[in-house]
This record gives C-alpha cells, sequence and structure tokens, in this order.
C-alpha cells in the first residue's frame, strides 16, 4: 500500500532533519517525526540526516506499525511508543547529542539549573537500557520512563525528546543538549545550584511559550539555509 506524502508533513520532517544536522544534534543517525492523524512521517532509515529531501519521507501507520511508504529507522519502535502513550505529543526527536548522551553514562543527574533546562523540570529521567529500541516492547518501556516529560535519557545510547509539534520538538532537542553542555562546564568547577520548583514553572513559562518556541524554530532554520542544506525547501512556507 502506498500513499501521496502530504507535502506539509513532508517538508516539514526533512527541514527539521537538516536543521537538526546543522546543530550538531544529528549526525549519520537520528529521527525526527510528526505526527499526521493515524500517520506518522518520519526520516527514511538510509536517507542522509543532513540532506533529507521531502519525498524520502517514510510514512508508518501508528496502530500497528505498518509501513506504508519507504523504510523508516530501525528505532521506529521509539516513535510509536510515545504516540501511542501521549495523545498530546505530535512530534519525537530522537538523537545521539554529545553533553546530553554523556549525563547518562557518568550516572550525573540531568538537572535543571540553566533556563535553557527549565522545559524539562527538574531531573530527565533515564531509560537504563543500552540496546537499541526495535520493538513495541522496547518502544513502551522507554515511553513508560518518559512518562509526561519532555525528554527522557537513555544510558550509553542517546535522548528522547517530544513536542506537541515539529517546532517544538527541534526546539526541545536543541535545548536539552543546550542544558546539558552547560552543566558539564559546571560539574567541572562544584555543584550546581538547581532551580526550585517555583522558580523552573516561572522561567518555563516565559521561554517555551508559542512565540519564543517559533523563534527557536525560525532560528533552526535559518541557520540550515545560511549553511546551504534548505534548497529545494521555503522556510517561510513552513512558519
Amino acid at each position: 500500500m502506498s500513499v501521496a506524502t502530504p507535502t506539509r508533513s513532508a517538508t516539514l520532517v526533512a527541514a527539521a532533519s537538516r536543521a537538526l544536522a546543522v546543530a550538531g544534534i544529528f549526525d549519520m543517525n537520528g529521527h525526527v517525526s510528526v505526527r499526521d492523524g493515524d500517520l506518522a512521517y518520519v526520516n527514511a532509515h538510509s536517507a542522509s540526516r543532513l540532506s533529507l529531501r521531502p519525498e524520502e519521507v517514510a510514512v508508518v501507520r501508528i496502530a500497528d506499525g505498518a509501513e506504508v511508504e519507504h523504510t523508516p529507522p530501525s528505532e521506529m519502535a521509539l516513535h510509536l511508543g510515545a504516540y501511542r502513550a501521549r495523545p498530546d505529543v505530535g512530534a519525537v526527536v530522537h538523537a545521539h547529542p554529545l553533553f546530553a548522551t554523556t549525563f547518562a553514562v557518568a550516572g550525573k543527574p540531568l538537572v535543571c539549573a540553566f533556563n535553557s533546562g527549565a522545559w524539562f523540570g527538574h531531573d530527565v529521567p533515564v531509560f537504563d537500557d543500552p540496546v537499541l529500541v526495535r520493538d513495541e516492547a522496547g518502544g513502551r518501556a522507554v515511553a513508560g520512563v518518559l512518562r509526561e516529560r519532555r525528554a527522557a535519557l537513555m544510558r550509553g545510547h542517546g535522548v528522547l525528546v517530544v513536542g506537541e509539534d515539529i517546532p517544538s520538538a527541534v526546539a526541545g532537542a536543541i535545548l536539552l543538549e543546550d542544558s546539558a553542555r552547560r552543566l558539564w562546564h559546571a560539574y567541572a568547577i562544584g555543584e550546581p545550584r538547581r532551580f526550585s520548583q517555583a522558580e523552573i514553572e516561572t522561567v518555563r513559562a516565559q521561554t517555551s511559550s508559542p512565540r519564543v518556541i517559533r523563534k527557536w524554530w525560525i532560528d533552526a532554520l535559518e541557520r540550515a539555509k545560511l549553511a546551504g542544506v534548505l534548497d529545494g525547501i521555503d522556510p517561510a512556507t513552513l512558519v
């Protein structure tokens, strides 16, 4: 069975993949998806993350994981697990960024001590298994660790970030790595001073409003454009 990929969903995934590669979140690995009704659109398994074209975007049915178009990433179960467990999730990013992944390896908590971490709350939960997540049971297990949060670390593996839509998931992936990088430097000096719950709530309200998320999304797209990797995609149509 094959369907015509909706232009906007496919283009959003292609643009997000290229932007995350430019931001250093994706290398040859990593995948981003968007929910569109009962389907998920995601970068195809073997397509370059830096030059993903809309016509290379895979389509998977969320309910049963059936591949509708192209071959999805081998860890598509991560996306499906989040979508099935969380009706509020509209987009998912899985990646292996250096600093965030390092925290789960070192056993150090990724706490909120900078504004960029406020979106995630206090400690970012850790899925304590480095094995690749390639089946439904694994997807459910990671979703169970994620719970209602926006991100989870995966020990020795990577991160999972979710959002209401592509802009919020992309912003979240960038913010998570920024928070981890800053914490890495802070831990080299001493123990970071954690935000209180009241501070987290205040800063989260200030930094995660729709207008701020849109600003992150526009910036990510413009950086990709200036890097010369948005050929064939007009960022103005995606904001």
